[in-house]
This record gives C-alpha cells, sequence and structure tokens, in this order.
C-alpha cells in the first residue's frame, strides 16, 4: 500500500498506517471477494504490501504469501507482524515493481497502489503474464472523493480546491485495451484513524499535507476539533472509503 513508491512511507506515516489498519474493514471485506474466486489458488503475491493489510490475513487463511514493497518502513513493520504472528508462510521483499525477478504465483493482488497504475498498461501487462490463475487489483472509486478532510482543508489551509484524483476507470479501460475483459465490484469500507491526543493529529496532517512550519496550526487545530471523536482516551478520525476490486481469471 504505497502512494509515491519509496519516498512516501516514511517509518512516521508507515506507523500510522498499521494503527489506523486495526480498525479497518478493508481486509475482511475484500477477502471476503477475493478468496471464493481464488478457490484451489496456493500461492499469492500481494504487491505493494504495505505492512500486511492483505498479506497477513491471506497468511492467516492458509495460503503461501510473497509481499512485495519499495517502503524499508513498511516491510520492517511487516517483518514485525510476521514475526509477531509466528507466520512461516509470508516471504517480505523490499523491492518496487520490477527491481527484482519473481516468479509466477497462483494469484496476484494489487491493492491502493495509485503510483504503479499511473502508467499501468506495462504492469497490467506484466502481472497478467505473471499470473497462473488470477489477477486482483483494488482502486479508489470516484476521482471526487475526499481524503483526510482535504476538500474543506485546502480552501481553508491554502486557498485553492483538492483537485480530483484517477480512479479505478483508467486501470480498467487499460485492460479493455489490452483485451482483458475483467470483472468490477464495488465495495464499501472504514479505515479510521486513531490518535493519541491532539498533538498527535496535528502532526499527522502536517505530515501528509507537507506543512513544515507552525503557521497553519491554530486554523488546523480548531478544525480537528469539529471533526475528530474521543475515543479509547484518544480521538479518532472516521473516513468510509468506496473503491472496485477488478479481478479476471486467466
Amino acid at each position: 500500500m504505497e502512494e509515491n513508491q519509496k519516498g512516501f512511507w516514511n517509518t512516521l506515516k508507515a506507523r500510522w498506517y498499521q494503527k489506523g489498519l486495526k480498525y479497518s474493514t478493508l481486509p475482511k471485506i475484500a477477502l471476503n471477494i477475493i478468496l471464493p474466486k481464488a478457490k484451489g489458488c496456493k500461492t499469492f503475491l500481494d504487491v505493494g504490501a504495505g505492512c500486511g493489510t492483505l498479506a497477513i490475513p491471506l497468511a492467516k487463511a492458509g495460503k503461501q504469501v510473497t509481499a512485495i514493497d519499495p517502503s524499508p518502513a513498511m516491510i520492517k513493520i511487516l517483518n514485525e507482524e510476521i514475526k509477531n504472528k509466528r507466520l512461516k508462510n509470508v516471504k517480505a521483499i523490499n523491492a518496487a515493481w520490477g527491481e527484482v525477478e519473481i516468479k509466477p504465483h497462483d494469484v496476484i493482488i494489487c491493492a491502493n497502489v495509485p503510483e504503479l497504475l499511473k502508467d499501468s498498461k506495462t504492469f497490467l501487462k506484466e502481472a497478467n503474464e505473471l499470473a497462473r490463475k488470477a489477477v486482483f487489483l483494488i482502486e479508489g472509486a470516484d476521482p471526487n472523493a475526499d481524503k483526510f478532510y482535504y476538500k474543506e482543508l485546502y480552501p481553508l489551509l491554502f486557498n485553492k480546491p483538492f483537485l480530483p484524483r484517477s480512479d479505478y476507470l483508467k486501470a480498467y479501460t487499460d485492460l479493455h485495451t489490452l483485451g482483458i475483459f475483467a470483472n468490477i465490484e464495488m465495495i464499501e469500507y472504514s479505515f479510521d484513524q486513531p490518535f493519541d491526543d491532539m498533538n498527535e493529529a496535528l502532526e499527522f496532517w502536517k505530515e501528509y499535507m507537507g506543512i513544515v512550519t507552525g503557521e497553519h496550526d491554530e486554523k488546523l487545530r480548531n478544525f480537528l476539533k469539529g471533526k475528530l471523536e474521543r475515543f479509547k482516551g484518544g480521538l479518532i478520525a472516521r473516513f468510509q472509503k468506496k473503491s472496485a476490486v477488478i479481478w479476471w481469471k486467466k
């Protein structure tokens, strides 16, 4: 789960992602679609695996998983999870797609890796060739969807709108031009982000928005006071996301 290859997921962001993952319904909802359609498949390659959003539950389901991600911070967390959960059927590889040779797997999964799908035809073709039985992509639906309250925060802090982003439609169109006529299922899931206190929340938004000075702190803090909920002695931001699961069998 990466957004700008190696440079985006520093240790701070990776740890926040891990904290949020504990309250995400994505793994359960995604695997409820993937596992029945991949019945009989034993080996899974998770591309952009992050800290194990899908790799860990796949391994718990008895699958042999190879998890590849370019972020050292994410792979470090994934290896910690593998050790803590005593999983013997997950192999973590710290590399970007194309940097190392990967053997064919029954199933290839790529979930929420927009950077890899920006110019997706090469990756889609390679993934299709490497998968023995099926490929599953998960990508955001709705280019106008909000992110971390950015639709309100960008005008408030930067005096400009939060622009639309590409979504699943580009990858689906690219597949069509490659002669791959994939299936689509829409899913909605929660990915709530917990914080110990308001100072951590402030640090979170400043890090994600690239704010390095304190000039916006007061506005941002007042804004977050109206958004965050009290939760287990701390705070939590509630987020709902909609994505498309694009899949096809070989």
